[in-house]
């Protein structure tokens, strides 16, 4: 069974939509103030069978100024809602976005870089159908 990678799915889109600003999955080592970056982690998320994942995904923005930082989240937030309906890098498609936690300011506590952070849901297709676990009787 292949689960899709939604964090580096993610990543993959944003990039040329936000460029020049990185997209990562981990922050870089660097001192403060940060470059602008957007970061992409996967926060969980349950299967849903037979060939659906939810992901849910929280998504950093760092900026030089707290409203360069809420635009960036918006340009992001914007772009993530678009998903819908699409086929993403792979052929993997995402059938459905939501909304856990809008953008909220969050500075970077290690350099207090101004930061905004939002929570986003995508439901992904895999690539097999997902056989459901056997039901144990009690």
């Amino acid at each position: 069974m292949a689960w899709p990678d939604a964090t580096g799915l993610v990543i993959a889109y944003l990039g040329p939509v936000v460029a020049p600003v990185a997209v990562a999955a981990r922050v870089p080592q660097q001192s403060a103030p940060r470059e602008p970056l957007v970061q992409v982690r996967r926060a969980g998320g349950p299967a849903l069978p037979p060939v659906r994942d939810r992901a849910r995904l929280d998504i950093w923005t760092w900026q030089t100024t707290d409203d360069l930082a809420m635009d960036l989240a918006l340009q992001v937030r914007a772009a993530v809602w678009a998903l819908s309906g699409t086929t993403l890098l792979g052929g993997v498609t995402c059938y459905r976005v939501g909304e856990f936690l809008g953008p909220r300011h969050a500075d970077d506590p290690e350099s207090t870089t101004p930061r905004v952070w939002a929570t986003y849901e995508l439901d992904l297709r895999a690539d097999q159908v997902i056989q459901p676990a056997p039901t144990i009787w009690p």
